[in-house]
């Protein structure tokens, strides 16, 4: 049996799919398994037992879109897939599956698509994204299956993290302006490190290249400082992200790819959380470890809220769960 997953597009989504694909694995356990994702996500299914990764670059721009629609039909075309799983919700991902002639075709009715599927079901927006997943797959088999399987990531230990056995590591995710109100202010976060100076840490800076900008001054204040500090931020793939994740004692981070990263491959984390993109109810992860620190829900403007987290408060909760027996 050949099955086509098309991921959602975000990275942190895609790990939140994770257990409606373990579903389908022990569904199907001699299936053969195709993904479709977008490029930043592949590194997600190291270790997934996933056959082939196709990579979807039909939104990268809209010059030639059409032609690079075509050639991922094409591409579809050359395996015959016998069930097809969307959890991106566009009525061109449909169309696409359609045109690939994919046997049976299973997704949420979204813009205006139930034509074009085979088993469809209204989305709850209410539901958490896990299940929001899990339940597609669930549904489709008859609700076979009660409770969500472990969501995991494979990892490795980090080649590019220099870490000593006598010293803690730390990982930050803070963020830059780019993260519009969802980044730890600068001054903020220099505090922060201020505040670390004399706790014998490992700090490692972690992020995309827009979060390096910030990153760079962090560095070099740490440095004066004579601390301990690698600056990553930007020198990663998602990969070697994943594994830095993995390797660091507590991540403290705004992100929540970052934040699901750290839940799936259990790595202790502190969220400093803001305004986010969705209901945080419905991305919190789903692992009994982990803390979460919202300070701002006095503040009326959203960039306010993340602000309003104290440098000193960060400082203590890492300094407890360093102390705290894993």
């Amino acid at each position: 049996m050949n099955i086509i997953v098309r991921t959602p597009n975000f990275i942190g989504d895609s790990i939140m799919m994770l257990p409606a694909l373990e579903l389908l694995k022990l569904e199907y356990p001699d299936a053969k398994f195709t993904i479709v994702c977008k490029a930043s996500s592949k590194d997600i299914f190291r270790d997934k037992g996933i056959d082939t990764i196709i990579i979807d670059d039909t939104k990268s721009e809209k010059r030639g879109r059409l032609s690079r629609v075509k050639k991922l039909i094409s591409t579809l075309r050359e395996k015959e897939y016998d069930l097809g799983i969307l959890f991106h919700n566009t009525f061109l991902d449909a169309l696409i599956f359609k045109l690939s002639h994919i046997r049976t075709i299973v997704g949420y009715d979204n813009e205006s698509r139930k034509i074009l599927l085979d088993f469809h079901l209204k989305i709850d927006r209410s539901r958490h994204y896990v299940n929001h997943y899990a339940n597609l797959v669930n549904q489709y088999l008859d609700n076979k299956y009660r409770s969500l399987p472990a969501m995991h990531l494979h990892s490795e230990a980090s080649k590019l993290i220099e870490t000593n056995t006598t010293r803690p590591t730390v990982g930050f995710v803070l963020g830059a302006n780019t993260k519009d109100t969802r980044f730890y202010p600068k001054d903020l976060s220099l505090a922060l490190f201020n505040l670390l100076k004399t706790e014998e840490l490992n700090i490692v800076l972690l992020g995309d290249k827009d979060d390096s900008e910030y990153n760079v001054v962090y560095e070099s204040y740490l440095m004066e400082q004579e601390s301990t500090c690698q600056n990553l931020s930007g020198k990663t793939n998602v990969s070697e992200f994943i594994d830095a994740i993995a390797t660091v004692d507590v991540l403290v981070t705004i992100d929540t790819s970052a934040l699901h990263i750290a839940a799936a491959v259990e790595t202790n984390f502190i969220l400093l959380q803001g305004k986010g993109t969705s209901a945080f109810s419905l991305v919190q992860p789903k692992v009994s470890f982990g803390e979460y620190i919202f300070e701002g829900g006095n503040m009326i403007q959203d960039k306010d809220a993340i602000a309003a987290i104290e440098p000193v408060v960060i400082k203590d909760r890492i300094i407890k769960m360093l102390k705290s027996p894993s």
